[in-house]
């Protein structure tokens, strides 16, 4: 089930992705306007109504009218921040700005949020000003909008200054999740590495766009406000089941249904969202209370399940830390859903995402440290194989590797040819010169060895003076060539060095015949007695 989670899950981040490239392509909002100029003031007088309006989307329209006593003298625009309202601003009665969706683009209602300037020229200051404002959706009609004689360039800093600690925490959280992706990327063969991290990586990430996007300074300088509120929606749709996902990693009951359960529910309410869009039957603002609700639920879930894991394991560091983030979550969280509804959607605290990224932080850490801890015993591990199958002093397979590499899955019998090697003389060399000398010899003819047959296949050290080379599809008359080869390096290395003793290398070979071999092991003893017969010749032909 989590694998076909995760599938879907996918999917729905490839669906958010092409719905957006779709809202680029086509979104467009009708906007009329003329130029741009000067500083800003908060303007605090003018008259508000409401009047019945037949072409608005809820069928009324709120009116503000400024005199020419109302707004400062010399002022040459007019700025306010629309939340999915339709504007139209009027001087003297002509009109000179109007903002609305084109119906005849992308599905949705709302031209999105944005910062509208409202250009005065010279001959125009001291008219009258008339905005009208018609809310897209029942839940912003009690917004009222604050008005700024000045232009959009002059506000950039006040929003700065007052969005500034939401900027820096969804860019902390960006920064985080595209870290923790890239690190689990770059790990994703190590079997040791916990790859749960890459969940959390993705959920860092989609509540770090969620939470740039619902910033001011995004309206302000994007070029297509109504995508910005989109993108913000998606994400905060998208982040559900990998916040699931990875915290289900840190509990034993991990295969509860519960956890199922809410990934689907997620996943459900985003497919139900983007269909409602897409068919003109509901926006994401209008559906975004059914993704609140999913992830109040899946914080609440966690509750149940961290004391029914405190009951099964006891407490530990782990636990603790899980608690602490769980409480962190849910307050931030908490506190976010009630100012969300109280300013109807207009004001979000930082509590929520300062929460998460405090669950971000604790268990970026823990995951860290034990990737680290485990992939230090993986390679402690890995370290004890090689040695247990590694010849320390020629640095090639030992005996135990061959006895492996020939009983594996992969290893073809009817295939391989198998050599013996013999070092001729190491026990004279020992006695007469030194151990040391006789490391020489072993270490000087493995490289031989190595050099000559590697290419072909897998050379051993099987113990003492004995080596061994598995050889796949060579014919025998191309083994008697590389044996020759061998020799003749051997006679080379002895010219070279101008060591006290000589190196010769007795040699002996053999193919797998199922006719005369029960297993590789019979093939091995032919090539050895070869090899032995090899060897007698060889000294019955050295020079004294």
């Amino acid at each position: 089930m989590r694998k076909w989670i995760t599938i879907a899950y996918e999917a729905c981040v490839c669906l958010a992705a092409a719905f957006l490239a779709y809202l680029f392509c086509t979104a467009r909002n009708e906007l009329f306007t003329t130029d741009e100029a000067g500083s800003y003031e908060l303007l605090k007088n003018h008259k508000w109504t409401q009047m019945l309006d037949g072409t608005a989307p809820l069928g009324f329209a709120q009116v503000y009218t400024f005199t020419k006593d109302e707004v400062p003298a010399g002022s040459n625009a007019l700025v306010f921040r629309s939340i999915h309202q339709n504007v139209s601003v009027y001087i003297e009665g002509a009109l000179v700005f109007r903002l609305r969706k084109d119906l005849g683009s992308s599905p949705g209602k709302s031209p999105g949020c944005r910062w509208n300037t409202i250009p005065i020229n010279v001959d125009q200051q001291g008219k009258e000003i008339r905005v009208e404002i018609q809310p897209v959706y029942q839940s912003v009609t009690d917004i009222v909008p604050y008005f700024y004689a000045g232009t959009r360039a002059a506000i950039y800093m006040r929003i700065v200054k007052e969005d500034l600690s939401a900027i820096l925490l969804g860019f902390l959280a960006v920064v985080l999740g595209v870290g923790f992706m890239l690190f689990t990327a770059l790990n994703r063969h190590n079997p040791k590495f916990d790859k749960s991290l890459f969940m959390l990586g993705q959920f860092s990430f989609f509540i770090g766009i969620w939470k740039l996007m619902d910033t001011r300074l995004s309206e302000v300088l994007a070029q297509h406000e109504g995508i910005i509120s989109n993108v913000a929606f998606l994400a905060l749709m998208l982040l559900v089941v990998p916040f699931i996902q990875y915290f289900r990693e840190l509990f034993v009951l991990k295969d509860h249904w519960i956890w199922n359960a809410a990934c689907l529910a997620s996943i459900l309410v985003f497919i139900v969202s983007l269909g409602a869009q897409m068919a003109g039957i509901a926006d994401f603002k209008e559906t975004l209370w059914m993704n609140h609700l999913i992830l109040l639920l899946a914080v609440l879930i966690m509750f149940p399940l961290f004391f029914m894991e405190v009951k099964k394991s006891g407490w530990s560091h782990k636990l603790k830390a899980v608690g602490v983030s769980i409480g962190a979550c849910y307050i931030g969280f908490a506190a976010d859903i009630i100012v969300y509804y109280w300013s109807d959607g207009v004001y979000v605290t930082d509590l929520g995402i300062a929460g998460f990224l405090v669950y971000i932080m604790i268990h970026g850490t823990i995951s860290l440290l034990d990737a680290r801890r485990l992939m230090t015993i993986g390679l402690k591990a890995e370290q004890y194989e090689r040695m247990a199958y590694l010849d320390q002093l020629t640095g090639l397979p030992n005996r135990a590797a061959y006895a492996q590499d020939t009983v594996c899955s992969e290893f073809v019998k009817q295939d391989s040819l198998i050599v013996m090697f013999d070092l001729n003389n190491l026990k004279h060399c020992n006695d007469t010169y030194g151990h040391e000398k006789g490391d020489l010899y072993i270490k000087s003819g493995a490289r031989l060895i190595k050099q000559v047959f590697g290419p072909y296949g897998k050379c051993y050290r099987m113990g003492g003076d004995e080596f061994c080379a598995v050889l796949s599809r060579k014919t025998e008359l191309e083994c008697e060539k590389l044996i020759q080869n061998l020799k003749n390096r051997a006679k080379e290395w002895d010219q070279v060095h101008k060591e006290d003793f000589l190196i010769q290398i007795a040699a002996g070979y053999a193919a797998y015949n199922s006719m005369v071999d029960f297993d590789v092991g019979d093939t091995l003893r032919r090539a050895d007695k070869m090899m032995y017969r090899d060897k007698f010749e060889m000294k019955q032909g050295r020079t004294a």
